[in-house]
């Protein structure tokens, strides 16, 4: 790794510790407010940090910086997936278009590579009675089989309707994805898309 100056150290630090109180990388925006200075000099920074092998970032993904130099890491060995956003018409799950940022996680809360999980943003209170809350980090586990009353991501009819949270429960032909609100009705259907199951859930208390 190429010598820093004092300033690429700080930004690399800022965004290592960033990254361990919130589990995911900030923004431009966030590195340019907290050293008060521009978002173009941010990104100026950014590139310097690159450049000298001590970051690596997604084109066209928000928040999907990584620490790649040893000193600056804020695990021993993070593992990078994606937070999945509103689902683009005729693009596959996992299109970069789908992709709102990249949530960054201690290889030992999960097993199997990067392309093992991605991770969903929870809206709404459709699964309050399992703990699952509006805008906790649901991280899934691919799959596209289940078994009863796993929690699964899944998409009923074409990818743009929308990908849905619920309890995956089979029956005589039909599938019941099941709520975890008595005030909500299940969607039954003869067929769906299994995306991933619940492998754990995150949740920023402030």
């Amino acid at each position: 790794m190429r010598e820093l100056t004092k300033r690429q150290r700080d930004v690399a630090r800022f965004i290592s510790s960033y990254i361990q109180k919130n589990n995911y990388a900030p923004a431009v925006r966030d590195i340019a407010t907290h050293f008060k200075f521009s978002v173009k000099a941010a990104h100026d920074h950014l590139r310097a940090l690159e450049a000298k092998q001590v970051i690596r970032t997604t084109g066209g993904i928000s928040r999907s910086i990584e620490i790649i130099g040893e000193e600056f890491s804020p695990y021993d060995e993070m593992i990078q997936i994606p937070v999945i956003g509103s689902i683009a018409a005729g693009r596959p799950l996992m299109s970069e278009e789908n992709t709102e940022y990249l949530l960054q996680l201690p290889s030992t809360m999960l097993s199997g590579g990067r392309n093992t999980y991605f991770a969903l943003k929870v809206r709404g209170e459709s699964m309050i009675e399992d703990g699952i809350y509006d805008g906790d980090i649901a991280v899934m586990k691919k799959c596209e089989v289940a078994e009863t009353g796993d929690v699964v991501a899944a998409t009923v009819g074409e990818a743009d309707d929308g990908i849905t949270l619920k309890g995956f429960y089979p029956s005589g032909g039909n599938i019941e994805l099941r709520p975890a609100n008595a005030s909500m009705g299940s969607i039954i259907t003869r067929s769906c898309t299994i995306h991933g199951k619940l492998h754990l859930l995150i949740r920023n208390y402030s």
